[in-house]
């Protein structure tokens, strides 16, 4: 059955939005800029939203990539009323090696196991959901890592855009547990604030792929009526966090032009104030999610070099 749309609460930056200054965008991305408006329109519906990313479905995946062996498992659900969580695990067929590094998430071009969590999705299973169920699917990957073929002291955990905050909050939970993974933490574009009130929040309130309009309607997905109140949880808004000590070392990207620029920086600052490494990218001129929109180009090229660079020397450090 199909949902309706949430409504988008206004906000007062959208009155300012088109007389805004803002970055401009790079030359390179001008047109990927305007032919995405027809992708990512100001006001998605969530049957469109599932729609564009039927693209990164299982069968497009083994498709794309016929190296690629893949398997499913079953994980019980994190307390009592979670349901099991089912995960999917790819691996090379190519590679003996039995203590492969994990990416939970991300797969990257080196030889690791990848491993992806169907956590369950909003509006029909708001927040802390999907939260649970990937926190609950690392622990099953951890302890089944001899069966995976994985080395589970070098885990990274990865999330982009909507799926940043149930990274990041599944690696604050680890932290607040006291387990000694995962290894280092991946967010890219990451939608880590619920509260829209910064200053690209401002600047892109209304314009660009993925802007506030969107923004606002998925979080609404998320959290309800609670969006941008005080009962929100720091481990479904990661940007709410103060105490970030203990945590892994991170990777943080985001265009300088969307509205997750200036919270993702904002993390950032967080994690080095409390003595955490943290390499940080914003890319000049860039949009959301242009490194895979617009991958032909050379500062998507550029982007997507720099995540493989970090992840190598992550593990092999």
């Amino acid at each position: 059955m199909s949902q309706a749309t949430p409504s988008v609460a206004p906000i007062e930056a959208t009155v300012l939005a088109s007389s805004a200054i803002r970055p401009p965008y790079a030359s390179s991305l001008i047109l990927a800029v305007e032919d995405s408006k027809a992708t990512l329109p100001e006001v998605l519906n969530l049957e469109e939203l599932r729609k564009i990313l039927e693209v990164f479905s299982l069968e497009q995946v083994l498709k794309a990539r016929p190296d690629l062996e893949h398997t499913e498992h079953s994980a019980l659900g994190l307390e009592k009323g979670d349901p099991t969580v089912t995960l999917s695990v790819f691996k090379s067929k190519n590679s003996s090696n039995t203590k492969r590094p994990a990416l939970y998430s991300l797969l990257v071009g080196v030889d690791t196991v990848f491993v992806a969590p169907e956590y369950r999705l909003a509006p029909e299973h708001p927040a802390p959901a999907a939260l649970h169920d990937s926190y609950t699917g690392l622990l099953w990957m951890v302890e089944h890592a001899v069966e995976l073929g994985i080395d589970p002291a070098r885990i990274i955990v990865e999330g982009g855009s909507g799926g940043a905050p149930i990274a990041c909050g599944t690696a604050m939970m680890c932290c607040k547990n006291n387990n000694p993974f995962p290894l280092a933490l991946m967010l890219l574009t990451p939608m880590l604030d619920d509260r829209d009130c910064t200053s690209s929040a401002k600047q892109f309130a209304r314009t660009g792929p993925w802007c506030g309009t969107s923004n606002r309607m998925a979080w609404d997905m998320v959290l309800g009526s609670k969006r941008g109140g005080p009962e929100v949880s720091e481990l479904v808004a990661p940007a709410r966090a103060t105490d970030l000590y203990g945590m892994p070392q991170t990777f943080i990207d985001a265009g300088d032009c969307e509205v997750f620029r200036d919270e993702a920086v904002a993390f950032a600052s967080q994690l080095w104030t409390c003595g955490v490494q943290c390499e940080l990218h914003v890319w000049l001129g860039a949009y959301h999610g242009f490194d895979a929109l617009s991958f032909y180009t050379l500062l998507s090229q550029d982007a997507i070099n720099a995540k493989k660079a970090w992840v190598r020397r992550v593990l092999t450090s």
